[in-house]
C-alpha cells in the first residue's frame, strides 16, 4: 500500500470543543491522499472519544497517539516518528485548512521532491476574515531558508510550513526536564543551518483562529515559566551568522529574559565571543524591558 501523500499532524490538549472545525475543513479538501495523525497531550476533555468515532467513520486514515502532557513539542515529538505521509503539515487543533489548501500544495510537493536541498515549504497564513498574517515574500523569491528569511529579509510573522517527512524527522525538539514549552523556531532554524532552504509559495494555505487560550496569546508567560527553552533559542539564534543590527531585536530578548529568570537554579546556555559582544550591546535596552514586564505583567510574577 502507498503512503499517503500528507500527514496532517495535530497536536491537542483540552480542544474538543474546536476538533470539530478542523475535521469539518479536512473533510471538505479537495486533495483526499493524506492522513490525520493526531497527538493528546494528556487531554481530559473526552477527546480521545471524540477521535475514536472518527477512527470508525472517517473516509480518510486517522489515527489517534495518547501522552502524558507534556507541551505541544513532545506531543510533536511523539507523532513525528509515526507519520506516514511523504510530508508533514502541522495544523493546530484550533487551526483550520482552506479547502483547496492541500490540492494547491501537491504540484509544489512534486518540484520540492527533485530537489534535496528543499526540506519543505512554506505559505501564508490567514485570518478567519482572509487578511494574510504577516509580512509577504519578497516580490520573485522563489525558495529561502526560514534564518535568512527572518534576519536578512525581515519576513516576520507566523507563517504556514509543510515538510519533508524525511528531514523533519530529523531534528526533533529539544526536551527539558520541568519545562512544556520552546518555540518551534528552534527547530526550524536548525533545519536552515542544515542547510534546507524552503519552496515559498505566496498563498493562504492556513487559516487561524487566535484564542484566548491558545499559545500564541500567552507568549510572554508561556517564554517565562520556561526559561530554559526560551534562553536556549535566543542563544542558538545569536549564534547565526546574521549582522548586529539583524540580531540585536534577539540579543535584547536574551538580556530581557535572562533577568526576569534570575533566582532559577538552572544555568545559562553558552554564548560565543560574537554573541557576548552583542549581548553587551543590548544589556541596557533588555533590562529596560524586563523593568517594563514586571510593571505590567504583575500576575505573571506572583
Amino acid at each position: 500500500m502507498m503512503p499517503p501523500l500528507f500527514t496532517i499532524l495535530t497536536p491537542t490538549y483540552n480542544r474538543a470543543y474546536a476538533l470539530p472545525a478542523l475535521k469539518a475543513s479536512l473533510d471538505a479538501q479537495t486533495e483526499s491522499n493524506f492522513e490525520w495523525l493526531i497527538v493528546d497531550d494528556g487531554s481530559s476533555d473526552g477527546t480521545a472519544d471524540l477521535v475514536g468515532k472518527w477512527i470508525e467513520t472517517s473516509a480518510y486514515p486517522v489515527k489517534l497517539i495518547r501522552s502524558p502532557n507534556g507541551g505541544k513539542h513532545r506531543a510533536l515529538n511523539k507523532g513525528i516518528p509515526e507519520a506516514k505521509g511523504d510530508w508533514i503539515y502541522i495544523v493546530d487543533s484550533d487551526d483550520v485548512l482552506p479547502l483547496d489548501a492541500l490540492e494547491r500544495i501537491a504540484p509544489r510537493t512534486n518540484i520540492a521532491k527533485a530537489d534535496p536541498a528543499i526540506g519543505g515549504i512554506m505559505g501564508y497564513r490567514q485570518t478567519k476574515t482572509g487578511e494574510i498574517i504577516g509580512k509577504a515574500f519578497p516580490e520573485g523569491l522563489r525558495r529561502r531558508d526560514a534564518a535568512t528569511l527572518t534576519f536578512e529579509d525581515k519576513i516576520r510573522g507566523d507563517k504556514a510550513e509543510v515538510f519533508k517527512a524525511s528531514v523533519l524527522k530529523k531534528f526533533p525538539f529539544p526536551e527539558i526536564p520541568g519545562e512544556k514549552f520552546i518555540t518551534e523556531c528552534v527547530v526550524w532554524f536548525r533545519i536552515a543551518q542544515a542547510g534546507y532552504d524552503l519552496l515559498l509559495m505566496p498563498e493562504a494555505i492556513y487559516t487561524c483562529d487566535y484564542r484566548e487560550d491558545g499559545l500564541s496569546a500567552r507568549s510572554f508567560e508561556l517564554r517565562l515559566r520556561n526559561p530554559r527553552g526560551t534562553l536556549l533559542f535566543y542563544a542558538e539564534e545569536l549564534a547565526l551568522p546574521y549582522s548586529l543590527s539583524s540580531l540585536f531585536r534577539e540579543a535584547v530578548n536574551y538580556v530581557r529574559f535572562r533577568l526576569l529568570s534570575l533566582g532559577k537554579n538552572y544555568p545559562p546556555p553558552g554564548l560565543g565571543a560574537r554573541a557576548k559582544r552583542i549581548v553587551a550591546l543590548a544589556a541596557p535596552m533588555g533590562l529596560a524591558v524586563s523593568v517594563y514586564d514586571r510593571m505590567k505583567f504583575r500576575k505573571a510574577f506572583r
